[in-house]
């Protein structure tokens, strides 16, 4: 979903525009298999002072909560994990389930350019990581597989923070100020909320989302019809 320009703005002058929404193996994805979506937002400070975000959250009518933003592949990948498993017995949740700790595919650089390959590498971890030849059913394969599948999660938490906002964090007046907000898999979710603080008050900002509805839900199918003996349907 690109450039969706979904916007809202709240009390004070702050406005956020929703541009994108990356989930799992989508357009934008950076990272294969990733246990988390990603919104890409615009946020502009309209004011004449510093304002201060203190929580991005994201609600569903299929949460008992509001699941908060974070840069940390550890705690996203648990959230994701706990609410997939809880909505599949139920049968709500579309998809194969809870993948296996991904690894970087592509990364944005800083000019907004894909890089992928060792280059995408070298942009989210600031260092070139050769990744090793498959010499299948060896001892060397088996240590440098090892140290890939590290490096890998090490180049996924450089990505998250490079990317994400790390709330709270302060925002001068103008903009735009361009980031992500990552949330554990979010199925349906219904609005996006920051919380902010703007001269010593609390203030909030939502942007609906009813084009989202569907998402990560399973498609019901329709009933099965079939002639009977006198040729009309069932």
């Amino acid at each position: 979903m690109a450039d969706l320009g979904w916007t809202a703005a709240g009390p004070e002058g702050l406005t956020v525009e929703l541009n994108q929404v990356i989930v799992r193996n989508s357009g934008g994805s950076w990272v294969r298999d990733a246990n988390w979506d990603e919104y890409v937002l615009t946020v502009r400070n309209g004011s004449a002072v510093p304002l201060e975000i203190d929580r991005i959250s994201l609600y569903s009518d299929k949460l008992p909560g509001a699941e908060e933003s974070s840069t940390s592949r550890e705690q996203l990948e648990a959230r994701s994990s706990a609410t997939l498993r809880g909505l599949k017995d139920v049968g709500i949740v579309a998809g194969a389930g809870v993948a296996s700790a991904g690894f970087v595919v592509a990364v944005v650089g800083t000019s907004g350019t894909l890089v992928t390959g060792a280059a995408a590498a070298a942009a989210a971890a600031g260092v070139l990581v050769l990744m090793p030849v498959a010499l299948v059913g060896s001892t060397v394969y088996v240590v440098k597989r090892r140290h890939r599948d590290r490096d890998d999660k090490l180049l996924i938490e450089h990505g998250l923070i490079e990317r994400g906002y790390s709330v709270p964090v302060v925002l001068n007046p103008g903009g735009p100020y361009k980031e992500s907000a990552f949330f554990p898999i979010t199925p349906a979710p219904t609005r996006l909320v920051l919380e902010y603080t703007a001269a010593g008050e609390s203030r909030t900002v939502a942007l609906e989302l009813p084009a989202l509805a569907g998402l990560h839900l399973k498609t019901l199918k329709p009933p099965s019809v079939t002639p009977n003996s006198s040729g009309s349907t069932t």
